[in-house]
């Protein structure tokens, strides 16, 4: 099995395939709950899916920019052409939210062996230090009071872009976080989940340890020292809705439907 969101992670198959372990923790949880059986679309291509349908009214609260947990700690994903051509097309931005070229040129590199590694993505010998060094993906940024935003999302909001194109440009895994997608290696058939308690021992990371999808976690002394504001329990909503433009916009209303209805019949 594989984790499909991250297949198109630079680092390969050390990153998305699941251990003999991990891969029997999704069998037997997957048979052990109620599941809703469907076929999806995504990116114009159909799958079958099995969805743990019921981890959709889990309550979450994605209060991003009252947040100052380290989010987005590497690239998950190789760009497409379009979304590669787009930041070259803004390399002024994303330079002045990510600091890149200086950072590659403070590092002994040049702003064209950065940029010729980025678009060809060959290798990624610089981009992976320059990670290294600020902990972060390489398309995130940090703004003044800590908030840790998407380059690509901030220059597409610039743009003015709709919530569809944004989708289009950023990565699958980027637009989906936290939801969970494993597949058969041959893509027969797909699982789809969300990270909690009882999954948490085959997601690909533990994301449970966050507010924005646990809710204990803001009744906790320690986290209003770090979190003083935001993520107020009345904003605290269904993942389903919380989630309802990406999911509709990612995998069609007819799916988003299906699951509302499954999770109030």
């Amino acid at each position: 099995m594989n984790y499909f969101l991250f297949l198109n992670h630079p680092k390969g198959e050390e990153i998305y395939q699941l251990s003999l372990d991990k891969e029997r923790l999704v069998r037997n949880y997957f048979n052990s709950i109620d599941t809703l059986k469907c076929e999806v679309v995504i990116k114009g291509k159909k799958y079958n899916a099995i969805v743990d349908y019921k981890i959709f009214e889990k309550l979450c609260n994605f209060d991003c920019f009252n947040c100052v947990n380290d989010c987005c700690a590497d690239s998950p994903s190789f760009l497409q052409e379009k979304t590669k051509k787009f930041v070259m097309k803004n390399i002024e931005y994303f330079n002045r939210d990510t600091k890149n070229i200086d950072i590659a040129e403070e590092l002994g590199y040049s702003k064209e062996e950065l940029l010729d590694e980025f678009e060809k993505e060959n290798k990624r010998e610089i981009i992976s230090e320059i990670e290294e060094e600020t902990e972060m993906c390489f398309y995130a940024y940090r703004t003044k009071d800590r908030k840790t935003l998407c380059s690509i999302h901030s220059m597409c909001l610039n743009k003015k872009m709709s919530q569809n194109d944004i989708w289009n440009y950023k990565p699958l895994v980027c637009s989906l976080w936290p939801m969970e997608i494993i597949s058969e290696k041959d893509e027969s058939l797909i699982y789809i989940t969300l990270p909690d308690d009882f999954t948490n021992g085959f997601t690909i990371e533990n994301y449970y340890e966050i507010p924005c999808i646990n809710k204990e976690m803001i009744e906790s002394s320690l986290f209003r020292r770090k979190n003083p504001n935001g993520f107020v329990e009345e904003n605290y909503v269904p993942f389903i809705e919380a989630y309802k433009t990406t999911i509709i916009s990612i995998f069609g209303k007819t799916f988003y439907e299906m699951i509302k209805n499954k999770i109030l019949d």
